[in-house]
């Protein structure tokens, strides 16, 4: 990644990676449609749980980032034991996730409650989060062995792995929800098993692809090693965990806002999250490959490259941010009736398509910024992003709002935040990448 044009190649290394995790949230989109059929409560009660699990999730985003920069680093300056540093990381997320689905299962109920679920809710959303906390161990292992291979430079084998996975997901999950052949199916916690059942095959596949690299090795590991390539994973990914789990925590505040308006306003909403989810897809995958672009290009002194990045990546935001609003104010009506008939549910979801793609763009900078900092080993740069955006100005416009507005003055609440935290944090990378500021090479630490 330290060498050749930097526009064609970020649009090479994105491209099949786009495809794969266009593949993986187009299935939370067929997720909702299958639980939509199930009725309203059921698209309410996985709105709900969409926090929590987020959080969850950013553990794995932000242990692969942690695991991408280091690797990416070390590659870029030459370091020798980069298979033990992967075999370590895989090690430290079994461990942390396994953490994670104790705590999980034993407080599920706890956790519906404080998100703002009424007590006829509160049984369901404890359900699903009891099965899909054990669950996420599957999903966790395999994210942060894909970050390894990106680091590399191996962005085409996560993209198929992904739509390979997401293909195995549609398949299992109608018959997990809702069943067939005179069976009833699980109901709404079919959907964490049959991602379980889909991601299985897709972590032996990335251990195998990992040593196919000659990336991996589990030979002769010792604790004191351990600990040390602990270290320097977590110095980065603690912070970019903390950096992902600000926004499924505003997330939750946003839920426990809109819950006062009813259920059907939260389903409405979580039903826009998840379209956004797969809006956003290109921003997603330019994220992703920003991290280690910016770490081997940083490890081998060649800080300009990532500043030139940065350019291209913000006008291409920028541009697609606007034509993505455009779509989906066109076809806001027709998208939201497709997951559900209910007319509140469907009028909430329109509303938030109307309102918060406009700051599209720059919240896609807000994600491809975060990336490089992590990337440039400038992990708490990324954490005052996120805190900004989501608990320092999200939170408190989008509250200003509701109690003025209602429901129109939270989502413009949203809106507001990613087009101003996404100027300045496009502002921040250039400045740091300027030849004044030029940071020094990566050094084993």
């Amino acid at each position: 990644m330290t060498e050749g044009p930097v526009g064609p190649l970020l649009f090479r290394l994105t491209l099949p990676l786009a495809w794969g995790v266009l593949a993986v949230l187009g299935y939370r989109l067929a997720e909702a449609w299958f639980v939509g059929a199930l009725g309203p409560s059921a698209l309410a009660a996985i709105s709900f749980a969409f926090p929590v699990t987020m959080v969850v999730l950013s553990l794995s985003i932000g242990l692969g980032a942690g695991t991408s920069s280091v690797i990416a680093r070390a590659l870029g300056a030459g370091e020798e034991g980069v298979p033990r540093l992967v075999a370590d990381a895989l090690i430290l997320t079994f461990m942390l996730a396994a953490i994670c689905a104790v705590v999980g299962v034993a407080e599920a109920r706890p956790l519906a409650r404080l998100l703002g679920a009424g007590p006829d809710l509160v049984p369901a959303i404890a359900d699903y989060l009891r099965v899909w906390f054990p669950t996420a161990i599957l999903i966790l292992l395999p994210q942060v062995g894909l970050s390894a291979a990106r680091a590399a430079g191996d962005a085409t084998f996560q993209g198929v792995a992904m739509v390979a996975s997401t293909v195995l997901n549609l398949a299992f999950a109608p018959l997990a929800i809702s069943g067939a052949f005179g069976w009833h199916g699980f109901g709404l916690v079919g959907a964490p098993i049959s991602t379980a059942l889909a991601w299985l095959p897709l972590l032996w596949a990335t251990i195998w692809r990992l040593r196919h690299l000659n990336i991996l090795s589990f030979d002769h590991l010792q604790l004191d090693e351990f600990l040390h390539s602990s270290r320097r994973i977590l110095r980065v990914g603690v912070p970019a965990a903390a950096t992902n789990t600000v926004i499924p925590v505003s997330a939750g505040i946003i839920t426990a806002l809109l819950a006062r308006y009813g259920h059907d306003v939260v389903a409405g909403f979580g039903l826009g999250c998840r379209v956004e989810s797969v809006a956003m897809v290109p921003f997603f995958a330019l994220s992703a490959v920003m991290n280690p672009f910016a770490g081997q290009n940083f490890g081998a002194g060649r800080i300009g490259r990532v500043r030139d990045a940065m350019r291209v990546t913000a006008i291409f935001s920028g541009l697609l941010g606007a034509a993505l609003a455009l779509l989906l104010y066109v076809g806001r009506h027709w998208i939201a009736s497709r997951f559900t008939a209910d007319a509140s549910v469907i009028q909430a979801a329109v509303l938030y398509m109307v309102l918060v793609p406009i700051s599209y763009g720059p919240g896609g900078v807000i994600a491809i910024a975060n990336a490089a900092f992590n990337g440039l080993n400038r992990p708490f740069s990324a954490v005052i992003v996120s805190v900004s955006r989501t608990l320092l100005v999200n939170v408190p416009v989008a509250w200003i709002g509701g109690r003025v507005f209602g429901v129109p003055g939270i989502f413009l609440g949203i809106c507001f935040s990613n087009l101003l935290v996404g100027v300045v944090s496009g502002l921040w990378v250039l400045s740091v990448t300027t030849p004044a500021k030029s940071l020094k090479p990566c050094t084993v630490s």
